[in-house]
């Protein structure tokens, strides 16, 4: 996979060039001088790892029934073998914190507040997934989001009319030790985040030529993989490549992908007119499919 930097020369044509063909032939890179602080994931890694420490039925107190969000599954905990992402593989073997924008009072579906654990029960973890998210949304999303918008020929000021705000779906996972895994499945959204942990193990499996390949965690880089939405806006020019996960490690495993979509009243069309969808009435379609067991983005197409 292709290494990628959006510092101030990543106008270049060169650096343009790295990023089409990224997008073009893995639909996955590397994201690297990324501006997110070691300290602050670190902060979050052991506060995430805090929580999942905690027995099971406290931990289930801010399960997707405790939620007051529409859907109640982008919001809380899920247990071991709680979320299917492909039907063929049943129950994934990991644990799941969701969370997004905390916007109180919008009644939209994928907004509201997210009910936490307080700090007596989990220290830091809410403070500190926030905090990620702040730098993740304040200085990440808005310069790939542009320059992939770029990409696709839309025109100026496109990703910030469709994405200020941006729907987050933020999650915090922890996968077990010696067999935790992620079924086979797409992402539905515009692009992902992924911040690894920085483990030897090569537990993250990307789809490409015909089999699964191992994608490494290299430091101080994110993993950057396309949506379903993307390939869709691109006229599918750029791919939404299938991935996994098959964690082996001695030790269990902690990853906080950031799935960044429209604003949720967005209604949006490819340059050449191919494809056109309510990012709502996406987005809703592909939560129906995760929470009846039927897979994430286009896991029902994979075999």
């Amino acid at each position: 996979m292709s290494l990628v930097k959006l510092t101030a020369d990543a106008t270049q044509r060169e650096e343009r060039q790295r990023l089409e063909m990224a997008c073009q032939e893995y639909g996955f890179f590397y994201l690297v001088e990324h501006g997110i602080p070691k300290e602050q994931i670190a902060e979050a890694i052991e506060a995430a790892r805090r929580f999942f420490a905690l027995p099971q039925s406290i931990k289930e107190r801010y399960g997707h029934a405790s939620q007051i969000v529409y859907p109640t599954i982008a919001r809380g905990y899920s247990p071991l073998h709680g979320e299917i992402l492909h039907p063929e593989a049943g129950g994934d073997p990991k644990e799941v914190f969701d969370l997004g924008i905390e916007n109180e009072g919008d009644r939209r579906p994928f907004a509201g507040r997210t009910r936490f654990p307080d700090d007596a029960l989990a220290p830091g973890f809410a403070r500190s997934l926030l905090a990620l998210q702040g730098t993740v949304l304040n200085g990440v999303v808005p310069q790939l989001g542009n320059a992939l918008a770029d990409l696709i020929e839309m025109e100026q000021g496109w990703f910030r009319r469709h994405f200020s705000p941006p729907t987050l779906g933020q999650r915090v996972i922890r996968y077990p030790a010696r067999g935790g895994t992620c079924a086979k499945h797409t992402d539905g959204g515009f692009f992902t985040l992924l911040l690894q942990e920085e483990l030897p193990t090569r537990s993250l499996q990307v789809w490409l030529r015909g089999r699964w390949m191992p994608v490494p965690s290299l430091p101080d880089s994110l993993v950057v993989n396309l949506g379903d939405m993307l390939q869709a806006l691109s006229d599918d020019r750029f791919k939404s490549t299938p991935h996994q996960v098959a964690h082996s490690g001695q030790t269990d495993r902690i990853s906080f992908p950031f799935f960044v979509y429209p604003d949720v009243d967005a209604h949006l069309t490819s340059r050449q007119g191919r494809h056109a969808f309510s990012a709502a009435e996406m987005m809703l379609r592909n939560m129906e499919s995760v929470e009846t067991g039927n897979g994430g983005g286009r896991a029902r197409e994979l075999q």
